[in-house]
């Protein structure tokens, strides 16, 4: 199981509590961290999870009644993006994938 960040003192979001459940799931992840909760306006009960493509693994944008990023450090970030999104409990949510990496 990934070690969580600091000792689990960021909590999650509703919205990223599912998914950071099913990647708890997962094999070969390093670490999983959340970040910063960021309070929006609400998009009509829709949920969706960007996944952007980093050197350290994969940096999720969880995006529900308020915003959240949850960075995943793996070696297998696409294997890692097509088992979340293939997910019978993630099956409410919108999924995107973008690449963001140096010099690329």
């Amino acid at each position: 199981m990934p070690k969580p960040r600091g000792r689990e003192h960021t909590s999650l979001t509703e919205t990223a509590t599912l998914v950071v459940r099913e990647l708890t799931k997962l094999p070969n992840l390093k670490m999983i961290a959340p970040g910063e909760i960021k309070t929006g306006s609400r998009r009509g009960g829709k949920r969706f999870v960007t996944a952007v493509e980093t050197t350290a693994g994969l940096e999720l944008i969880i995006t529900g009644q308020s915003v959240q990023k949850v960075a995943v450090h793996t070696k297998e970030p696409t294997a890692v993006y097509e088992t979340l999104k293939n997910t019978k409990s993630l099956r409410d949510f919108v999924f995107s994938y973008r690449e963001r990496k140096p010099g690329v």
